[in-house]
């Protein structure tokens, strides 16, 4: 053989190694889902809760029964789950435009670190809150809308069949109903009568969405990303060669507006929903820091919509349970992609929410709370090389910044995780260690998650409002130093604060020490550029702004407007 055949023979012997150690590497994909709490059925957390796909996920992996979200609210827990960094790193804990943050900003996602290690990266629907950078993904899918909508002609509406007493939370969130109850807006002297379900994204004018039954309809969001994810695996099957994927899917639903399909919601007949463990005035012993919140108000304007108030809470919660169902048959088609693919055996599967979602808990019939039901998360991995685990359960706790850590590990990945000197490094941990042993894998992380929210007072991490969840305690320390502590051993519903009991000083004293020496006395400052404090929500904003100019709206002269000041005030 002569000597240039010999050296092409060896480097196309090279090559072909290298294919197929690429080959061997792992396939990820990653679903997540909105606003689901543990409605679920190998979770318990509702006797009627039917999802037999999740259920079979789980059955094929590991369920983490004690996972919690670092921030209860969509943008800020995206932003820490796809970078592996703590909102208290970053100060993103609240509902500032996450890529305004220069430390999430200077933070690889796990989308840009698995590229750089050779990974074809793909992702449909809802991921980040807002749009990705170009360099995280080689293709980008259906884009994420929560909708559809009723609109009076110019923008979107509530639903006119919901309670009127919801209806200044706008209609994202004061919506729920089947597509078959097709919503007709009463005209005004500004806006004409008008009919029909309408997509809507930011900034954009509501367009029709074609419903006439369901079955003869326009495919909602979720559905057009199950069409693409279809055609993007068959894609790659045939042209990325042997690179491996992640795909992300994010699902929108149980996200309001709770609207899906009517089978959905005819799998649940109102007479038979079954409501939360619900315990009346909850709130009684904590500091009620959260009274006038945006979940008390949606839950005070569901429940005074109806005679009977059980009759509001039935329906919401019938509309929760068959928006999860519509996800579950989601997830169903997902995993079915990959089981009818060459991918079957080589594919890790991650399942997760963003965060949990009150359906009346102590008032709160939404999120951005301390409490289990906003917090927990359904949470699971599914990796084919530990299946003699399979359909084992974990209860440590760990949180959603092992999200990233985790996927890396299984899949080997190498290199810095920060993409320029404003960054931070990943605060997450591989859990790996409890795929291998469920029981008592070699965990290197903390022994509680912890969750942070916006106290308004400060960018001082130490002055947000924290909690710390154990195997047993959650701990909650608000901004201005109140607290509660729960035994999950004998309150797994958290209705008796123990803060104040003296048996628990010593329990409440070491959780306390030990939040306030995980959590770091400032956020990381980016060099060169200012990192202010997370943002109010616009409708925050916005009161607060019309209290300047009203002072006269604080009736009770608390040196607070509450929202139904705002209204009374605004109405008049």
């Amino acid at each position: 053989m002569k000597k240039g055949q010999l050296l092409f023979s060896i480097a196309f012997l090279l090559i072909g190694a290298l294919q197929a150690k690429g080959q061997e590497k792992p396939n990820v994909l990653m679903i997540v889902l909105d606003d689901l709490n543990d409605f679920v059925g190998v979770m318990g957390g509702h006797p009627q809760a039917d999802t037999p796909n999740i259920d079979r996920l789980a059955n094929q992996g590991i369920l983490f029964t004690n996972a919690h979200s670092n921030c209860p609210v969509c943008s800020p827990s995206r932003a820490s789950f796809m970078t592996g960094v703590h909102p208290t790193t970053t100060g993103c804990w609240g509902f500032k435009h996450p890529q305004k943050n220069p430390v999430v900003v200077g933070s690889k996602t796990i989308a840009e670190y698995a590229r750089e290690n050779g990974y074809m990266t793909y992702y449909t629907g809802k991921i980040l809150h807002h749009p990705d950078p170009e360099e995280a993904w080689d293709k980008k899918g259906i884009k994420k809308a929560h909708g559809p909508y009723p609109t009076n002609g110019k923008t979107i509406v509530p639903h006119p069949s919901c309670p009127e007493g919801m209806a200044h939370l706008g209609a994202l969130d004061a919506t729920f109903a089947p597509l078959s109850d097709i919503p007709t807006v009463a005209a005004t002297d500004k806006t004409p009568e008008t009919t029909g379900w309408f997509s809507y994204s930011w900034g954009q004018k509501p367009k029709p969405f074609r419903y006439k039954n369901d079955d003869d309809r326009e495919k909602m969001v979720d559905e057009k990303s199950i069409d693409w994810m279809k055609k993007t695996m068959s894609w790659h099957e045939k042209q990325s060669g042997n690179n491996p994927f992640l795909f992300a899917l994010g699902i929108m639903r149980p996200h309001t507006p709770l609207v899906v399909p009517k089978k959905y919601y005819d799998m649940f007949p109102l007479e038979s929903i079954q409501l939360p463990t619900i315990k009346k005035k909850d709130k009684d012993d904590t500091p009620q820091l959260g009274s006038n919140s945006r979940g008390w108000q949606a839950y005070k304007g569901l429940v005074e919509g109806y005679s009977d108030p059980d009759e509001g809470m039935k329906r919401y919660t019938q509309a929760y349970l068959a928006c999860v169902k519509f996800s579950d048959d989601i997830v169903g088609q997902a995993l079915d992609i990959i089981d009818n693919s060459k991918y079957k055996d080589n594919t890790i599967v991650m399942l997760f929410s963003d965060h949990g979602y009150h359906l009346g808990e102590k008032d709160e019939l939404w999120k951005y709370t301390h409490w289990e039901e906003t917090t927990q998360v359904p949470f699971i991995v599914s990796d084919p090389r530990y299946a003699p685990n399979a359909g084992k359960r974990v209860d440590h706790p760990i949180s959603l910044i092992d999200v990233f850590p985790t996927i890396a590990d299984l899949c080997e990945m190498k290199g810095p995780t920060l993409k320029n000197k404003n960054g931070a490094e990943v605060d997450g941990h591989s859990l790996k260690p409890f795929l291998a042993n469920p029981a008592s894998g070699q965990w290197t992380g903390p022994e509680f998650a912890v969750t942070v929210t916006d106290s308004y007072k400060s960018k001082n991490p130490h002055q947000m409002h924290l909690s710390a969840r154990s195997k047993q305690y959650r701990y909650i320390r608000y901004g201005d130093g109140a607290e509660e502590l729960y035994d999950h051993s004998k309150d797994q519903h958290e209705w008796t604060n123990l803060a104040n009991n003296p048996e628990y000083a010593s329990v409440k004293a070491k959780m306390k020490e030990d939040l306030l020496a995980y959590v770091p006395k400032k956020i990381k400052q980016a060099q060169g550029a200012s990192v202010k404090s997370a943002e109010k929500p616009n409708a925050e904003t916005w009161k607060d702004t019309y209290f300047k100019k009203h002072p006269e709206a604080d009736t009770n002269k608390d040196k607070k407007l509450s929202w139904p000041e705002y209204k009374a005030h605004k109405g008049k």
